[in-house]
């Protein structure tokens, strides 16, 4: 691990700046700043079209100007595609700040900015679908929350975190993917580290920061159909000490998606950086976000089931009608704050307020031997205004008692989210008579469609809040032998105000790692948490609109290990058991609804591998195996079935091969295996398992002097059908193209 020399003016921590490289390209020459000499690492890897640096202190400070420095390849990886994707870190772990990703007692997988360009990735479905022990799950959504759906270990995780401070439900302005620098997954309950409401697993959403050389990016192409889109991605210092950074990147996104529907996307953000000293640095992040796109086309099964393997389904599409759209506006402020104050105490923080605008609609579908019942409908929406609040407040203590070292930290997180609307809040305008899909997607737009509660005033609708109080302590008692020990004072709190329906309810949550490494390259761990989860707000997709359920206490047992085969490959491999309560979808008329009774049961085994194989050869695979069960329910006809809408067989493997003798030329190629699911209770409504194969080419070359990479991929190559949830199908056969250069 890198030491930072405590010199003024210049941050070992404003490092990840990024440079562009082709093959052939000499060693970088980086001219240092006139106070204190810079050290930077550049990669120049054949084939990757993306170079990183990491920036350490001198350890005197000069006056004068010195002389060019010239680069070494020795830093710490992260992420690119030379490495074989292997990142060595992690930015932090909710109270546990950063560390190695090997001696991290949770699974964990991370995918890099480098991954992300390279994969062609148009939304974190692309991610989802290659990570070997995530589920694909799209968005069965009914109203435009714009954070990506994911099922991890058998369970729906859609409350993100961004820049590791959570959100307190799954409205949020999530970061387009050209905004991303990572994005870091954790499997199983993590309600000890974020608080609820994540109990399959986290998803750490990490956005580009500043960089310490002049950075000039800029990529189009399009994600399929006939889209298009154009990024630009600046970044650098404005001084020549570099104490004030900046970063800046804008999308837009336009056109039709092969799924032939219409989505627009506009995105700003700018970071800036304040470096002062090597032991001080904060951030501030300003964002915006419009959305426009089609309002979901969700598949309600009847009480006789969707024969979803000979339906007359032919084509993963949308059936949503064109004027049935929903809107999504997001502006944000966020900031962080390090300070070392000293060699024992780290003050860590970090807070954001953003505020969510959202109206539109969607398309509920009964569906039957080939059929629309006259059972469906569209739903119209009144306009939703959330603001929501987040924050992290950490204090470190490094101590030394009796030979063992100590990194305690306390501290407290909070999210809030407060919802106002017009009322009333929906208006449904069912379809007369059965009809086909072709007939559903055309059908003519109600004359008064989109005025629901036009020009009321908004009103309070709910509150949401979670708030954590937690105490942890990285204990490392010798060179093989560690632990991390901590409870959480954890609250979660729910306020209806349209129906007087509260809960406050708190609850002290234990967690404990032991972590034993018998060999350098190889961690062992043992990890028990326990999460309180928020009782969920029953949606208008439901007829018990508003009821919340009760709120309880999951659980897990992990035990797994990581071994580092070299410094470009890692294995990691973890058996667990989570005990989660029971909710589950009664099929009832017109709305089905929404339950509570017995717990889920889901246990083991998930293995994954990320790194090089040979010089030419790198792979992602893996898998998961599970056992899923419904137990203690007082529906005797539940007890012993699977849980909806969890696969419980994975398999995937997605590789890159570099042509010997041609540099800058890569070949990809992905297959992915998603077992069967089940859609309701008893198990009588099966989700078809489905394999999905993808293809790609990537070019990295000089175009005009400047370093340009071409990459082309098509994904589900042999266009297959399937069903990406239990309601939703998947995407069609798609070409995406994207140039990538920079100046």
């Amino acid at each position: 691990m890198t030491t930072c020399p405590r010199v003024p003016r210049v941050s070992c921590r404003a490092r990840d700046s990024v440079a562009r490289s082709v093959p052939g390209d000499p060693p970088a020459v980086i001219r240092p700043p006139r106070l204190g000499v810079l050290a930077l690492a550049i990669l120049a890897s054949g084939g990757a079209a993306q170079a990183q640096t990491t920036a350490a202190e001198a350890e005197s400070d000069t006056a004068g100007a010195l002389p060019a420095v010239t680069v070494s390849a020795d830093r710490e990886r992260n992420g690119s595609a030379e490495d074989g994707y292997v990142v060595k870190k992690t930015t932090g772990v909710g109270l546990w700040g950063e560390r190695d990703l090997q001696d991290t007692p949770y699974s964990m997988s991370i995918m890099s900015n480098e991954l992300i360009e390279n994969a062609n990735a148009k939304d974190m479905d692309q991610l989802f679908k290659m990570n070997p022990v995530t589920q694909e799950t799209g968005k069965i959504a009914s109203d435009a929350t714009d954070s990506p759906w994911v099922t991890i270990r058998g369970f729906q995780v859609n409350n993100p975190i961004v820049n590791g401070i959570p959100y307190a439900s799954r409205v949020a302005g999530v970061p387009t993917m050209q905004e991303l620098e990572r994005v870091e997954i954790i499997n199983g309950a993590t309600g000890f580290l974020y608080g609820g409401g994540r109990v399959g697993g986290a998803v750490n959403y990490v956005t580009k920061r500043p960089t310490l050389h002049d950075l000039r990016n800029m990529a189009f192409g399009s994600y399929g159909g006939s889209t298009y889109f154009g990024h630009v991605d600046l970044g650098g210092q404005f001084d020549r000490n570099n104490v004030f950074g900046y970063r800046f990147n804008a999308v837009y996104q336009d056109g039709e998606t092969s799924r032939k529907e219409i989505k627009r996307n506009k995105a700003a953000n700018l970071a800036l950086d304040f470096k002062p000293t090597s032991n001080f640095t904060a951030d501030l992040r300003f964002s915006h976000k419009t959305t426009v796109a089609p309002g979901p086309n969700i598949f309600w099964a009847t009480n006789e089931q969707i024969d979803r393997s000979r339906d007359g389904i032919h084509r993963n599409r949308s059936y949503t009608p064109p004027w049935l759209q929903q809107d999504f506006r997001s502006n944000k402020v966020e900031g962080h704050v390090r300070w070392d104050l000293n060699e024992v105490f780290t003050f860590r923080t970090g807070m954001y307020y953003e505020r969510v605008g959202k109206t539109g609609g969607d398309a509920r579908m009964r569906y039957l031997n080939d059929t629309v019942l006259a059972t469906s409908w569209f739903g119209d929406y009144a306009y939703q205004r959330n603001d929501k609040l987040g924050a992290i407040a950490y204090l470190d203590a490094r101590f030394n008692t009796a030979g063992i070292r100590h990194n305690l930290t306390v501290g407290y997180s909070t999210a809030v989210d407060k919802i106002r609307n017009t009322s009333p809040t929906s208006r449904s305008y069912p379809i007369p008579a059965d009809i086909t899909l072709d007939e559903f997607r055309n059908y003519p737009q109600p004359a008064d469609w989109g005025t629901v509660a036009a020009g009321q005033p908004l009103a309070k609708g709910s509150k949401t809040e979670v708030r954590n109080v937690v105490i942890g302590d990285d204990i490392r008692f010798n060179e093989r032998w560690s632990a991390l020990v901590g409870v959480n004072y954890a609250t979660t709190a729910t306020y209806n105000y349209r129906t007087g329906s509260n809960y406050d309810k708190s609850k002290v949550t234990p967690t404990l790692s032991l972590i034993y490494k018998p060999i350098e390259r190889l961690t062992t761990y043992a990890t028990y948490i326990e999460s309180l989860e928020a009782g969920s707000v029953v949606g208008t997709a439901y007829l018990n609109e508003n009821e919340i359920l009760d709120p309880y206490v999951s659980k897990q047992y992990e035990v797994g290990g990581k071994y580092s085969l070299n410094e470009r490959a890692l294995i990691n491999v973890a058996l667990f058991r989570i005990e989660k309560a029971n909710q589950f979808i009664i099929n009832t008329t017109p709305l089905p609804t929404l339950s509570q009774d017995g717990k889920q049961v889901h246990q083991g085994i998930e293995v994954a591998f990320t790194g090089r194989v040979t010089n030419n050869l790198s792979l992602i695979a893996g898998g998961t195996v599970m056992d899923l069960s419904v137990e203690k329910a007082s529906d005797p006809a539940q007890e012993g079935k699977k849980p909806t809408g969890a696969a419980a067989r994975m398999a995937k493997v997605y590789a890159e091969y570099r042509f010997p003798g041609m540099p800058g030329l890569s070949l990809s190629g992905g297959a992915y295996y998603t077992g069967k699911k089940y859609n309701n209770a008893l198990n009588t409504d099966v989700v078809p398992a489905y394999t999905l194969f993808d293809a790609g080419l990537r070019y990295t070359t000089r175009v005009g002097g400047y370093p340009t990479t071409f990459n082309l991929m098509v994904q589900n190559i042999a266009d297959k059908v399937y069903w990406s949830n239990t309601s939703a199908l998947g995407d069609p056969r798609t070409f995406s193209l994207t140039v990538r250069t920079a100046f």
